[in-house]
């Protein structure tokens, strides 16, 4: 492991929707000595542009800035990760990449917390805060597994709780705690001697070299899925990189099954008016026995119109979830 990485700790958050007033918290309580790098990950839409790191800036005492490629990690600065990009922690230096979504997110929280524990081992800790499905549950548990400790926001204090609530499930956190509790609960860590990082057991960085090829296909490319299942967490990568944890693969395959019955309801939409049509025109013709036939045909395209729409209905009011 790279001189920096081994001398340097890391402080990892992550959060999604409802993530931003927990960072500002959180950003206001950094000493300006702060001794430990700190990197942070949200969910933001790939064509945005981010204000974050002013946000933070102006939350407390301590410089924030987007990641660059290649900079040097550094103790004492809030890091953020760039819209569409994913950034990554190795030797002793940050990367931002453009790579393949996981969990349909660029940049997404999984990557970070992952490569966390790859680099750091012992010396991270990573924060998992307010948001939805588990983006990042599956790099919390990286972590903990690494040596280092995991603290996820107190689900009854977060705006979206689904996502500290998945991590809890894993029992592989080290600490639940409010906002304002999370700085003092990471100053009281960086006290703590830590373990040689390199002592910890290496952590699988790829489903397609520690999983086997499973019955699913990827949402995005329709390529194989690897798949493990380490009782933790359950994951999926594609040959192409596409990867998604368990919530995160319901919720794709949601919107694909949603998209799928929309296509068939306009095409029995279009089915039955082009039925009726015909057999408009075939009693006009005096056609009796062509136009009884399609008019059996319209009330099957009816029945299954029916059915679609109640199948689309059923879909939007129960929304796939892991509870």
């Amino acid at each position: 492991m790279p001189e920096t990485a081994k001398g340097l700790a890391a402080v990892i958050v992550g959060g999604s929707a409802g993530a931003l007033e927990p960072l500002q918290r959180i950003a206001a309580e950094f000493p300006s000595d702060f001794p430990a790098a700190v990197f942070i990950v949200t969910h933001v839409p790939p064509s945005s542009i981010s204000a974050m790191p002013h946000i933070l800036a102006r939350s407390g005492v301590l410089f924030a800035t987007h990641a660059i490629d290649g900079a040097p990690a550094t103790a004492g600065n809030l890091i953020v990760a760039p819209p569409d990009h994913h950034l990554i922690l190795e030797d002793g230096k940050m990367r931002v990449v453009r790579g393949p979504t996981e969990n349909n997110h660029r940049p997404s929280i999984d990557v970070l917390f992952r490569s966390a524990a790859a680099a750091y081992g012992s010396r991270a800790c990573g924060v998992l805060l307010s948001g939805t499905l588990d983006d990042g549950v599956a790099g919390l548990v990286a972590i903990h597994e690494s040596g280092g400790v995991a603290f996820v926001q107190d689900p009854e204090e977060a705006q979206f709780p689904d996502l500290p609530r998945n991590a809890l499930r894993t029992g592989a956190i080290d600490g639940v705690y409010s906002a304002a509790d999370v700085v003092p609960a990471i100053l009281e860590w960086l006290k703590k001697p830590k373990a040689d990082a390199e002592q910890h057991s290496a952590i699988a960085r790829d489903e397609r070299e520690a999983g086997v090829p499973s019955v699913f296909t990827c949402p995005d490319c329709s390529g194989t899925l690897w798949e493990v299942d380490d009782q933790a967490v359950l994951r999926f990568r594609c040959r192409t990189g596409h990867a998604y944890s368990e919530s995160s693969m319901l919720s794709v395959q949601e919107r694909t099954l949603e998209s799928a019955l929309w296509a068939a309801l306009r095409a029995l939409e279009e089915r039955y008016d082009l039925l009726r049509r015909i057999a408009a025109r075939s009693r006009r013709s005096g056609d009796a026995h062509t136009s009884r036939r399609f008019d059996r045909q319209i009330e099957d395209a009816r029945r299954d119109i029916e059915r679609v729409n109640n199948a689309i209905a059923g879909l939007l009011s129960e929304p796939a979830s892991v509870s």
